[in-house]
């Protein structure tokens, strides 16, 4: 065989491995995520770092929000075909029929909120005539009123104050604009900064079922099935990796969220991570739904919500409800 023969075989087989790689690339099918700033995408974040995506053929495409809210919102609007967040704003923005509830996708154990007063409010029944602060819209909103119900608190003796965010939270709280607010994450050390606020209780003394979920467009779910139960597959795997390598997790998840490694790894503490349809999270979306049912919001059911016959493929021993 000549030099030359030998250069052109090379060169040809060069150029079918490269042909056969493009070809392997172009197979992955993209699905857009939309996660926040701290742990709700943790599953999507060890999922896309560790490969169980690209093994189920997907090029997971995410965008990192502000907050879940803004997560779920993005659905709303086409920004994303799949997105993480907690109960409340899910099940607030699921009338209609656009959004499909796919899983629950962790449980939050009783601790993640803080309540963070100013030092003179020593027990609940000193936040009658107070200023209470909110992230409108979202789970702490649903504690926080929750709170006062099972106080025996009255919506109209307190004053409630909307916010946005976290930052704006603590930033009030710290500035005396308001007297009290659950806080969580690192927003819990900066709240009682200076020795003017103190945590006075947690979100456990609200007594609720808090689960995040696994939502897509509903658009999206009969467009791409296969696509969706792939999907969860990959997160599945991830929520198994997570549970067994937490610290390893909590690396992956800060760098990608740039949140404080050592928060992100307390935060992976609080929540349950693992993929499940279960009467627990019915008891929780039916919490929910009953609460909007006050602020004359359309109903909404878990029945008419969720969808778990994309889970029951993926994961069937993962769907354990009760008729």
């Amino acid at each position: 065989m000549t030099r030359f023969t030998k250069t052109a075989l090379g060169l040809a087989s060069s150029l079918w491995l490269f042909s056969a790689q493009m070809a392997g690339a172009q197979t992955l099918q993209p699905v857009r995520f939309g996660v926040d700033a701290y742990t709700t995408g943790s599953q999507i974040w060890v999922a896309k770092e560790k490969g169980f995506f690209e093994k189920e053929g997907i090029d997971p495409q995410i965008t990192t929000f502000a907050t879940g809210v803004e997560a779920i919102d993005a659905l709303l609007i086409g920004r994303a075909d799949m997105a993480v967040g907690l109960d409340f704003p899910i099940v607030s923005r699921i009338q209609g029929g656009k959004l499909t509830v796919l899983a629950g996708i962790f449980h939050s154990t009783p601790g993640f909120h803080k309540l963070v007063v100013s030092n003179e409010i020593k027990e609940a029944k000193d936040l009658v005539g107070k200023k209470l602060g909110i992230a409108a819209g979202t789970a702490q909103h649903l504690v926080t009123m929750k709170y006062l119900e099972e106080n025996g608190i009255a919506e109209d003796k307190v004053e409630i104050v909307g916010f946005t965010s976290l930052l704006e939270i603590v930033a009030s709280l710290r500035s005396g604009r308001i007297d009290a607010a659950f806080v969580w994450a690192d927003g819990t050390q900066k709240s009682i900064d200076g020795g003017e606020r103190y945590v006075l209780t947690d979100d456990a003394a609200a007594k609720r079922n808090s689960s995040a979920y696994i939502a897509a467009q509903t658009d999206f779910t009969e467009k791409h099935p296969e696509l969706t139960v792939a999907t969860l597959r990959a997160l599945n795997e991830a929520s198994a990796f997570i549970t067994a390598n937490k610290d390893e997790a909590a690396a992956i998840i800060a760098k990608n969220t740039r949140a404080p490694r050592d928060t992100v790894r307390e935060l992976l503490d609080y929540n349950e991570f693992a993929l499940a349809l279960t009467d627990y999270e019915r008891r929780g979306f039916q919490e929910v739904a009953d609460f909007l049912v006050k602020t004359k919001s359309q109903p909404v059911t878990f029945e008419t919500g969720v969808n778990p016959k994309y889970l029951k493929e993926a994961a069937p021993d993962l769907v354990k409800l009760d008729n």
